[in-house]
């Protein structure tokens, strides 16, 4: 009877399953590698996110940095002395600009005329109604003129009147609108788009004091963004008229 029952105690005896203990720390293991997995897919996913948003917009940076500029297409120069044009020198000048094929449109509002002549740099910028003295807001003046119906004479001295002065002239520039189908170019906001056309008018004489015969002037016209418009030359050796294609 007592051989009986200690074999039955034995069959029904508790003891420890170490495979058991195995097995669960296996799944806690798995548990954990697969949360870790889920937060690094997370922050994965994430960052590709982001890096793409990132791509994308430099992307179209860069596009428009490639595509934009603005284009010199003539400079033309007025001398100081009509009647004996020898005697002179180019006192007013007239840049030729319009935008490259595929740019987009540009303010000229924000944009800078580079020169350097004899060895001395300015920067001229637009010159808006803020640098005019005025009474009243009735009579703000903007640095602003149309020519799209056409003008024969691009030096005016109504162009110029508001860079006439040292002041303004030996700072900034005037703009006088000579091809505008798309209407983007007003004195507030002048917007250049394909197809226009728009003479930057300097007041020479007030930046340098005039721009004598055979001498170099190199500079641009630099938008802020895209590639700017090159100004190089070299003015003639005689001047014979007081009208003078200098580029």
């Amino acid at each position: 009877m007592n051989k009986l029952l200690r074999k039955v105690r034995k069959v029904f005896s508790l003891k420890a399953d170490n495979k058991a203990e195995t097995g669960i720390g296996t799944l806690i293991v798995f548990i954990a590698m697969v949360l870790v997995a889920a937060v690094a897919a997370t922050v994965l996913i994430h960052t590709a996110g982001t890096l793409q948003q990132k791509a994308t917009s430099t992307g179209s940076q860069t596009t428009q940095q490639v595509s934009t500029g603005i284009q010199v297409n003539s400079i033309f120069g007025l001398d100081s002395d009509k009647a004996v044009p020898t005697h002179g020198v180019i006192e007013w000048m007239a840049i030729q600009i319009s935008v490259t094929a595929g740019s987009s449109s540009i303010n000229l509002a924000n944009v800078t005329i580079s020169l350097t002549y004899h060895g001395v740099s300015a920067s001229l910028t637009y010159v808006g109604y803020e640098n005019i003295s005025v009474t009243s807001a009735k009579d703000f003046v903007y640095g602003f003129n149309s020519a799209v119906g056409g003008t024969n004479n691009v030096f005016n001295t109504s162009y110029f009147s508001t860079i006439n002065g040292t002041t303004n002239g030996s700072k900034h520039f005037a703009i006088l609108v000579l091809s505008d189908p798309t209407n983007s170019l007003t004195a507030q906001y002048p917007v250049i788009s394909y197809q226009d056309q728009v003479d930057l008018l300097v007041n020479v004489s007030a930046v340098f004091g005039g721009i004598s015969e055979g001498q170099a002037v190199v500079g641009q016209v630099q938008a802020p963004v895209g590639s700017p418009g090159v100004i190089q030359f070299t003015a003639p050796e005689s001047f014979v008229s007081d009208v003078i294609q200098l580029q």
